[in-house]
């Protein structure tokens, strides 16, 4: 929507509460915005002023106005009268903050594309996080905390109760005791939790959505059919549109410190990133991050989702953990790794990664290179995670940062090692 369609309907009382929130934010960042509304104020105030001038008769005229082009310019009075207030009450007020932006790896950004700063105190809006690397911290006034990782959107506001709407990808929060009658409301395309307070991990797709509680209970409603459970600590959940499907909540796996998967043997879930062709698994082209100016930075890669597997399982990683590729590129150039971690109480531990030099890429004779990476090479993306021992590895992503260099993976696993 343009600038002045944004403020034309803000006048006539048209503009919705996302795109008001739009309209302040831009505010609040563009100079010449605040000019034109500026300008339009000025106007309305200079046009009030020759309406009332036309309409007013001198007490000693003989002759009466024509009671058209009166009522005409009584209504033009009345309308710029409201112009210039609304106008006014445009700069007097800003909309209540609902929450801040902690700190962020990667892109945040509201629905319009405006890139989102860390430290940004945030009204009710829609924001998302752009690229599976990206991340954003957000927190409540009441300390309560929602971390958004991966590529995901969620729109949010708290008046009486806090309401979020999570339309795709991966929160994990930890939420302070609401009031009573009034808990946190997350609302996905299958289902809605309901949150009084404790700390869970909760992911959607289109067709389904899956719940893993790590302390306090979580009530979670499928929406195809209204059904409902209490998903206690420790117990993990999924509501999907299937309504033949059980809704239970079943015992979250203890994590694993060695798993592997064969690409030659097995067909990846679809929601992985890549595609599969011929035993092997191929590096597919995604938005990494998104520019101030709104250009996209894209990447090829290959991600490993643990929690998307029809049995989600989750990979510890140790002091002595080494993460093994078996893979090939039709243009040899440096690789890049990244791990996405979750701490072992389900709060966000932190996204870490790792350069692979092309001088350290030791392909044999048909070209493929068997790669082994200690966790210990690993480097954080923020300071506020420094460490990776101890953390549960949701995501392992392998990419190549320029142009398609024909990345495949025949082989992963990740294992402890003396």
């Amino acid at each position: 929507m343009n600038e002045d369609l944004l403020i034309q309907r803000y006048l006539d009382g048209s503009l919705s509460r996302e795109d008001l929130a739009v309209l302040n934010q831009r505010l609040r960042d563009e100079a010449d915005l605040r000019e034109h509304l500026r300008d339009i104020a000025g106007q309305a105030v200079a046009f009030g002023d020759l309406a009332r001038r036309e309409t007013d008769t001198p007490v000693c005229s003989s002759k009466k106005p024509d009671k058209s082009v009166w009522l005409t310019s009584l209504a033009l009075a009345a309308s710029i009268a409201v112009l210039a207030a609304s106008a006014w009450l445009f700069f007097a007020s800003k909309p209540d903050a609902v929450l801040t932006l902690v700190e962020s790896t990667g892109t945040v950004a509201w629905s319009d594309g405006t890139v989102i700063a860390s430290g940004a105190t945030l009204p009710a809006g829609t924001l998302e996080t752009v690229g599976e690397a990206s991340s954003a911290l957000l927190r409540f006034d009441d300390g309560s905390l929602i971390t958004l990782h991966g590529d995901a959107e969620l729109s949010f506001a708290s008046e009486h109760q806090k309401v979020l709407s999570l339309t795709r990808g991966t929160l994990s929060a930890e939420v302070r005791p609401q009031p009573a009658g009034r808990p946190m409301l997350i609302r996905t395309p299958s289902a809605v939790a309901e949150v009084v307070g404790t700390a869970f991990d909760l992911s959607t797709r289109s067709e389904d959505t899956l719940l893993k509680v790590n302390e306090g209970l979580v009530k979670l409603k499928r929406l195809a059919d209204g059904s409902e459970i209490d998903v206690p600590a420790n117990r993990s959940a999924v509501a999907s549109l299937n309504t033949g499907a059980a809704l239970d909540a079943a015992s979250t796996p203890e994590p694993l410190t060695t798993w592997r998967f064969d690409f030659t043997t097995s067909t990846p879930p679809r929601d992985w990133r890549g595609f599969s062709k011929n035993g092997a698994m191929h590096a597919s082209p995604y938005v990494a991050k998104k520019m101030p100016d709104g250009r996209i930075v894209t990447h090829h890669g290959i991600s490993i989702r643990t929690a998307m597997l029809e049995k989600p399982l989750r990979m510890l990683a140790t002091e002595h953990s080494v993460i093994k590729y078996r893979l090939r590129q039709d243009q040899p150039g440096p690789v890049n790794f990244m791990l996405l971690t979750h701490k072992p109480d389900g709060s966000f531990g932190g996204n870490f990664e790792l350069l692979l030099p092309r001088d350290q890429l030791d392909p044999n004779n048909d070209g493929w290179c068997e790669i082994t990476l200690p966790i210990s090479a690993f480097r954080p993306l923020t300071p506020r995670h420094p460490k990776l021992e101890g953390h549960v590895l949701t995501s392992v992503i392998a990419f190549t940062s320029r142009a398609d260099a024909g990345l495949v993976v025949s082989h992963f696993s990740i294992d402890s090692q003396p």
